[in-house]
């Protein structure tokens, strides 16, 4: 199978400090990161070789994974393995750039990997456009 590659990226009206926050802390993803699930759990150990869990057990959805860079407040790097009922899938890579942009963060995602085939896509997609919408609403003015 070949890997794919998806890319998204948002501005969010707070500084790359606070974006990396919400990125990087149980409580900055519990802001943003399907907040609309109740007892949608996020565990972040951030740091290189450290793991994060974020999970909608009543949705049967979630995903996890293992931080490979974390250079803050601009880059971060990480595994990505989606979970059905808890059994993970493929293991993919996500790497998240930060830049300033006037008071501003852009927000960079691309999502690449043996999981991001044509099938998956447009569900990526969707998913991706889903939360990065969340983190500009839960940040905005």
């Amino acid at each position: 199978m070949s890997e794919d590659v998806l890319h998204l990226d948002r501005t969010v009206d707070a500084r790359p400090e606070t974006v990396w926050a919400a990125w990087t802390t149980s409580g900055g993803l519990a802001g943003w990161w399907w907040s609309h699930w109740p007892g949608t759990t996020h565990d972040v150990d951030a740091r290189v070789g450290g793991r994060y869990r974020i999970e909608a057990r009543e949705a049967g959805v979630g995903v996890t994974g293992e931080y490979l860079e974390l250079d803050a407040p601009r880059r971060l790097v990480q595994t990505w393995e989606w979970l059905d009922d808890g059994v993970p899938g493929v293991t993919d890579r996500v790497e998240v750039t930060l830049t300033a942009a006037g008071g501003g963060t852009r927000v960079d995602v691309v999502h690449l990997g043996p999981g991001m085939d044509a099938d998956s896509r447009a569900d990526y997609a969707s998913g991706w456009a889903f939360v990065l919408d969340a983190l500009v609403r839960t940040h905005g003015t």
